[in-house]
This record gives structure tokens, sequence and C-alpha cells, in this order.
């Protein structure tokens, strides 16, 4: 069976805040799209977070703030139309607790280099 698959350099960004002020993680220069954002609450209440493109503010996380129950690990719905960084724009993560783990999965823009199997 022929087919197709992309392999692509992938890494996860993890923010573990220790306030409620908004984190800038700079970009050393790469090109990236977010293809996940989990957001792992350690306390007994619900706990907010919004996922940015800097500098322009736009919404990574569909709809801004994205909240997360108890003691619970969920998948935030991306805004699909900010998910692609240009090499200059940061990741910009708020929370409005403490006591999150937010995790941050990307992979290259493009999805990478194409392989194909026969």
């Amino acid at each position: 069976m022929a087919g197709t698959a992309t392999i692509s350099s992938t890494f996860v960004i993890t923010v573990n805040p220790s306030n409620t002020a908004a984190s800038t993680f700079n970009n050393p220069g790469r090109a990236f799209r977010v293809i996940g954002v989990a957001i792992t609450n350690t306390t007994g209440g619900a706990r907010t977070v919004k996922v940015e493109k800097g500098p322009s503010g736009d919404d990574v996380t569909q709809g801004g703030d994205y909240s997360a129950a108890d003691n619970t690990t969920s998948w935030a719905d991306l805004d699909t139309t900010n998910v692609d960084f240009a090499a200059h724009e940061n990741i910009i993560v708020t929370c409005a607790n403490a006591g999150v783990e937010v995790y941050i999965l990307c992979s290259a823009t493009g999805g990478g280099e194409s392989l194909t199997a026969t």
C-alpha cells in the first residue's frame, strides 16, 4: 500500500506560571504552527488561561480565555486562523490564577518534509 506522511520537527512549550502576569516567550527566529494547547489544573478550583500571538494579540485558543475544571487536564479548541507563527511573532500566555500547567504543542510550519512510501 502506498501512502504519504510528513516528518517534522516538533516541540512543546511548557508554562507553569507563579502569578497572573502575562508571560511572553520570545521567538528565537523560527516559523512554527501551534497544533495543540493542553491545560492541567492542579487545584480545587477552575482556572482560566489565554494563549495569544504577539505582538498582535490574536487569540490562539478559540474564544480567548480557556478554562480547565478542578484537578483535570483538558485540550483547548484552537482558533485555526491564528495558529501559524512567523519567525518574528511571540507566544503570550496569561493565567487568571496560579495552579496550572500549560502545554503548547508546536510543529514546523507547513508540516515539515513530505515522505512517500510505496
